[in-house]
């Protein structure tokens, strides 16, 4: 009997699916929070444990968004082959924004495919937000779905799709939405006479939203036994109603066409759904402020707490000084000309960690407080601590000195801009886009103790705890 949602719509009777967990961060958490909502488990894999194998024990996995040139990295050779060959023997990749553009054949990449990523010159690089997107309706995918849906995309890449190539377009880009952004651009406040041109020419890159009309969002592309289905909307944004359906109707696709099997699909497994029925709570990511402890729980502020409060300050520090607002519960929108991205995803991050802390530590067997998490927890929450303060106070200075120069004309992103600003960049974010620096080496640390407390405690056992939720199912 095929499963349904309270929508009515069908839902997820299958296995569990596997997240690449590494190098996503917010995007990671935003993809873990809707397959909750949707009700379908799933099990977090780092890395090294897809190095290891662990892979093997599942009919699809998801990709995050992020940076690629961090994932690429962070997976080495060994990594895309084990990925090439899940896929080729019956695998389902699907890849969302950076997740897509890792399976591309344009560097940094897996080479999974031959599609690969449009020139800048080319593309609309800084386009955010709602957008509609028109779907191919005899596709599976599309089962249920009305063929133009608002979706979401948060600077998206675009797809180069050269004479030849063998991949099928799922969806395409329509007209913007509400709330549509292209750079710090509202395109409803532009009005009909906006004069795009004129506004390329002033702002150094492509803003006319025409230029991504027509242009596929959502490919797929079969590969050996398998099959890849890259998308560059964000389906798995909490609170789209379209996107996340067109989200499960991918899955339960996949699902059915994957020729994989699996030997643990009917296990409980870290990160499952609530039950059906059960109420849900709200995350970080649908709400401004995460909740207190709960009010039985006594204990001194953990150097998550005190970690999270310096990113709180820093959050404010940049409102006062009109440097950003909240677009969503999840999501800064900053001035043109400085980071936003990184400060925002540091503090959600933070939030996420204190409560995932302050709800271990209320189980029953947690002991008098979070430390019980693993050995040396209350080191690496220290050293978090330490370096999250040392980032802010830094950020700080880089903010004000932006402001100033801001205000004596355009400060470039990217560009240099003065002996004072200049400096402080590098030593916080390195000399590319894809955060290196200061924020590179506190975003790993993040990146590995949530890893940790998604999965409930414990940094050394991660791979034990996959071959006995999996039936010790893995290839070396």
């Amino acid at each position: 009997m095929e499963k349904t949602d309270s929508s009515g719509s069908p839902g997820w009777a299958g296995p569990p699916v596997a997240i690449l967990w590494t190098e996503s961060l917010v995007w990671g958490l935003l993809c873990i929070d809707t397959l909750s909502a949707l009700g379908v488990p799933f099990r977090l894999l780092s890395a090294s444990e897809i190095c290891e194998g662990y892979l093997d024990a599942f009919r699809i996995m998801i990709v995050p968004g992020g940076w690629a040139a961090h994932k690429v990295r962070a997976l080495g050779e060994t990594g895309r082959k084990k990925i090439a060959g899940f896929i080729d023997k019956g695998g389902s990749y699907i890849g969302f924004c950076g997740g897509a553009g890792l399976a591309l054949s344009s560097p940094p990449a897996l080479y999974l495919t031959p599609v690969r990523r449009m020139p800048l010159s080319e593309r609309l690089p800084s386009a955010s937000g709602e957008i509609h997107i028109s779907g191919a309706l005899s596709h599976p995918a599309w089962k249920g779905l009305p063929a133009r849906i608002p979706v979401s995309v948060w600077w998206p890449s675009q797809f180069r799709m050269d004479p030849g190539c063998r991949a099928a377009c799922l969806g395409s880009y329509d007209d913007p939405g509400a709330g549509f952004q292209v750079a710090d651009l509202r395109v409803c406040d532009t009005g009909e006479s906006a004069g795009w041109e004129q506004l390329e020419k002033s702002y150094g890159i492509n803003l006319d939203p025409a230029r991504i009309k027509g242009h596929p969002a959502i490919i797929e592309i079969e590969k050996g036994k398998g099959r890849l289905i890259l998308s560059y909307a964000h389906l798995e944004t909490p609170g789209d109603l379209w996107g996340n359906r067109l989200f499960l109707n991918i899955l339960n696709y996949l699902h059915d066409v994957s020729g994989v099997s699996t030997p643990g699909g009917d296990k409980s497994v870290n990160g499952s759904p609530p039950a059906p029925g059960e109420k849900r709570n709200s995350s970080p990511l649908t709400r401004q402020e995460p909740s207190a402890a709960p009010s039985d729980i006594r204990y001194p502020p953990s150097g998550i707490s005190k970690a999270k409060q310096a990113a709180a300050d820093l959050i404010a520090f940049g409102e006062a000084n009109l440097l950003w607002n909240w677009r969503k519960p999840w999501l800064l929108n900053w001035k043109r000309g400085i980071r936003g991205l990184e400060y925002g995803t540091l503090y959600v991050a933070l939030s996420y960690m204190e409560e995932l802390e302050h709800k271990l530590a209320a189980e029953p067997d947690a002991g008098s407080g979070p430390a019980v998490l693993c050995a040396n927890w209350p080191e690496r929450t220290k050293e978090l601590e330490e370096k999250t303060l040392e980032f802010c106070a830094l950020a700080k200075r880089l903010l004000f000195e932006e402001k100033i120069a801001a205000g004596m004309g355009m400060v470039s992103k990217t560009g240099t801009v003065n002996e004072r600003v200049d400096p402080l960049r590098r030593t916080l974010f390195g000399k590319k886009m894809n955060h290196g620096g200061f924020c590179g080496a506190l975003f790993d640390l993040i990146d590995r103790m949530l890893l940790d407390l998604i999965r409930g405690g414990g940094g050394g056992g991660a791979a034990a705890d996959l071959a006995t939720a999996f039936g010790g199912g893995h290839s070396g």
